[in-house]
């Protein structure tokens, strides 16, 4: 019999809010890492973050996650299974909104997306086959419906799900329900001892992410030797067909899908802190210098890639770019190496993504997300709710709380994204509270008050990112004198205060945030691009009916660096939101009356493109002209 969400909620309630309610932050390993993080992980709580970041994921919780047709659009799919007949590739993505929303009820704290999430993994329990079996289409002799790609991809990420709801909730039935779904992937998969079918026809992008988190959890060996050592990937279509330890490859032809490539180099890295073998590091190494390279790397300005879903040179920016799978697994990837390495310049990547790409794949209100974000010409929500770029965006935003602050080795504290929150940290048995108050991304001014419980003082070091977009920062902690920072000089890219803390302590952080031109390369050769600190701006067609009736193509507008004014309040995308207005030429030679345009912020869903013409590009003052500072140098003035 059918049963929908509404016959259990209450069932699952009780169940789930003790869950919640006695959870920790702890990561619950039962595995040690060899290799320890530079940088800890720190996540905050919606009742400690605030601001865009915070707006932005109580939208997608109550406007997307809490509204979405579970049972239509996924569970009734496991529960009433069909004939597979000729299909080759069906994908619903039930294990990614499992864990996004393992993520969501964590923040909130609130029962009703707890039980949300209790619901759907009893409903895919009770789907379950006595053997493990989880899926959408009737079981077929030699389980060969695993292998005709993506039901598999629904057991690797629903593997994933469970583990992660276990470090969520600590409910040890969810532990219980991934070694039941992680056996069945050990049992079903091809191998080279049991090649049952041919492993490079089957997308493989989570299963040695989720392998690695159930051996962690577990310390059963078998899931460790399974990601470590089995051969996967679709090479028919994505990747080399390579274990972890063994996969190399360069991008000089096809398959090279850059969501299954990041996504395997950020399982390399999680193996890397298990084992401390250096050459799982060569493909993360590859990607970095591949995407930042000086003058022909294949990020995106708006912090994603992609074209086609295959890694990409030539800074298309129209059409199938940006794929949401590949902007989450950016982050993810990103944020890794970052801990990884202490190294806080990858946060300058993590913003520029985060507010442009990441932002922009959802509409405005949270309601729908995008499979593609392209910045030139328009661009879709893919309405369908279910499919994997949905899913992985859920992902991507339920794990930004996990992304403003880190720990140090020594028990300091690091600060990577500004934003408006409250966060108490154990310093050596003392607890200290730091409040961030900014309103970041529209300005650089953050202020940062320590206080401590019992008001006596504290000693620990305090770092915060220096940006590199911004040419010089001024620090200031109390009264004293302000010193002033210039980003590109600053070691790893952070500015360490290591100093004992009194209660009331302030320090002001200001990050002046000028206009700056960035330099297009590749078929945006000639052509700039207009940013004020993380943020891209864009020409909307909402903002310019007019200026679009007579030039079509705003790529053709030629830009008055000097007409550029201060922007402006404006509401009608995001609460705060800015907007600018500038002169351009309709007449590539500069001739002939200007025109006025408005550009907004990137994540205007009318957006049209981000990169114009100037009348010199030897000359644009009053503007900035600048390589992109994420793309071209290190610390030090050197190629990464």
């Amino acid at each position: 019999m059918k049963r929908t969400f509404s016959t259990l909620v209450l069932v699952s309630l009780l169940a789930v809010s003790i869950h919640v309610r006695g959870a920790t932050p702890a990561m619950r390993d039962v595995v040690e890492p060899r290799v320890k993080d530079q940088l800890g992980r720190v996540s905050l709580s919606h009742q400690e973050l605030g601001g865009e970041i915070d707006r932005r994921i109580q939208n997608l919780i109550q406007r997307n996650y809490m509204v979405i047709d579970l049972d239509g659009k996924w569970l009734n799919h496991f529960r009433n299974r069909t004939e597979r007949g000729g299909r080759q590739s069906v994908y619903y993505g039930i294990g990614k909104v499992l864990d996004a929303g393992s993520l969501f009820a964590e923040y909130t704290g609130d029962s009703k997306v707890a039980a949300r999430n209790q619901y759907i993994i009893d409903e895919l329990v009770k789907s379950r086959d006595a053997d493990g079996y989880l899926g959408f289409w009737k079981v077929e002799p030699e389980n060969r419906q695993d292998h005709i790609n993506w039901i598999l991809h629904e057991q690797e990420y629903i593997n994933l799900a469970f583990v992660r709801n276990y470090r969520s909730t600590g409910n040890p039935q969810s532990l219980a329900h991934a070694r039941v779904m992680g056996d069945y992937i050990l049992k079903t998969f091809p191998t080279p001892q049991h090649p049952c079918y041919d492993a490079g026809e089957i997308c493989t992008a989570g299963l040695p992410e989720g392998m690695l988190e159930l051996y962690r959890v577990t310390g059963d060996r078998r899931y460790f030797d399974f990601a470590a050592d089995v051969p996967h990937g679709n090479n028919r279509g994505e990747i080399k067909l390579a274990s972890l330890r063994t996969w190399e490859q360069d991008f000089s032809h096809r398959p090279c899908h850059v969501y299954v490539m990041l996504a395997r180099c950020y399982a390399q890295t999680e193996l890397y802190r298990l084992t401390g073998e250096t050459n799982l590091l060569n493909m993360s190494r590859f990607m970095r210098h591949e995407l930042l390279k000086q003058g022909g790397g294949g990020l995106l300005v708006t912090g994603s890639c992609s074209d086609g879903e295959h890694f990409s040179y030539d800074q298309n920016g129209k059409g199938a770019i940006g794929e949401s799978c590949v902007t989450a697994y950016m982050l993810r990837w990103a944020d890794s190496l970052l801990r990884l390495e202490g190294d806080q310049r990858y946060g300058d990547l993590l913003e520029r993504t985060i507010y442009n790409a990441l932002f922009a794949a959802n509409s405005p209100d949270g309601r729908w997300i995008r499979y593609f974000t392209p910045f030139t010409g328009s661009r879709e929500y893919d309405t369908r709710d279910s499919f994997c770029c949905c899913g992985n965006y859920r992902r991507a935003v339920a794990e930004l709380p996990g992304k403003v602050y880190y720990r140090t080795p020594g028990g300091g504290i690091a600060l990577n994204l500004f934003t408006p929150c409250r966060k108490s940290f154990d310093v050596n048995g003392r607890s200290v509270t730091i409040q961030q108050e900014t309103t970041y991304p529209n300005n650089g001014e953050v202020k940062l008050t320590f206080s401590t419980t019992d008001q006596r003082p504290v000693a620990f070091s305090f770092q915060f990112r220096t940006p590199r977009w911004c040419e010089k920062i001024a620090v200031q902690v109390n009264q004293e004198t302000p010193l002033t920072l210039r980003p590109l000089e600053q070691e790893l890219g952070r500015y360490v205060l290591d100093r004992t803390w009194k209660d009331g302590d302030v320090v002001k952080i200001s990050m002046p945030m000028e206009w700056r031109f960035l330099r297009g390369r590749a078929l945006q050769d000639g052509r700039v691009a207009l940013l004020r600190g993380p943020v891209v701006y864009a020409l909307g067609k909402d903002q310019n009916a007019a200026v679009l009736a007579k030039c079509p193509d705003p790529r053709k507008l030629v830009i008055d660096p000097a007409s550029l004014r201060a922007p402006v309040k404006d509401e009608s995308i995001r609460p705060d939101g800015l907007r600018v207005t500038a002169q351009a030429w309709l007449d590539p030679k500069c001739t002939g009356d200007k025109v006025e345009i408005t550009l907004t912020e990137f994540i205007d869903p009318s957006g049209q493109d981000v990169y114009f013409s100037v009348p010199n590009l030897s000359d644009t003052s009053p503007v900035r002209l600048a390589d992109d500072e994420i793309v071209s140098l290190d610390g030090k003035g050197q190629p990464r």
